[in-house]
């Protein structure tokens, strides 16, 4: 597979002026209007959160209900790093940023990388995600997904989570371990709530 540095785009757009919104562009996740696999796309509430507001209504968890994509072109391998620098996220002063694998459609999570204050930050020069070297293979449609979700640190409190499916390419034949995301601020699915500590830009 080809390296691509340019992995993980999130971007923004800002509702009346303050509410800004974030969703995960690569890789390519459900319903996004980049996606050109998408089975479907959502050009008005893909950058909501789950929580809905700015006249979208509240998304399902998983993945916000979007259906798994027609076809499948992402493929990572195991102890394959991602990077990217960051060029226009939602602000919110960061928060609480969790990259994370399923094996199952999103019932179960693997959490592999964890950002605090930083994601999404305008200001921040990129992150860095390591696909496991022990993650196993994984080619069934719909079941494997790579996850990124996020908890705003000022403002409403929000949970925005995006789903991309791919396929993983491992060695391992052991299960990841089950590391959960953190779920709160989706009442009344979860009813932790979470204000993640923010940066002080």
């Amino acid at each position: 597979m080809k390296f691509s540095s340019a992995l993980f785009a999130i971007f923004a757009t800002f509702i009346a002026s303050v509410s800004s919104h974030s969703s995960m562009s690569f890789p390519p996740t459900r319903s996004h209007p980049l996606n050109k696999n998408a089975a479907d796309i959502d050009f008005d509430c893909i950058l909501a959160p789950l929580n809905g507001g700015s006249g979208c209504a509240p998304k399902k968890f998983p993945c916000g209900g979007y259906p798994q994509d027609k076809k499948i072109v992402t493929t990572f391998k195991a102890g394959e790093v991602i990077s990217d620098k960051q060029k226009d996220q939602a602000r919110h002063n960061g928060g609480l940023c969790e990259f994370s694998l399923s094996y199952d459609g999103g019932k179960t999570y693997t959490v592999i990388a964890t950002y605090k204050k930083t994601c999404p930050d305008i200001f921040f020069d990129g992150w860095k995600v390591k696909i496991p070297e022990n993650a196993p293979s994984c080619d069934s449609p719909g079941n494997c997904i790579f996850s990124w979700s996020w908890i705003n640190a000022v403002g409403n409190r929000e949970f925005y989570q995006n789903c991309a499916d791919i396929k993983l390419e491992g060695n391992a034949t052991e299960p990841l371990p089950i590391i959960d995301i953190t779920r709160a601020n989706l009442p009344p699915l979860f009813n932790k709530i979470v204000t993640p500590e923010g940066d002080d830009l």
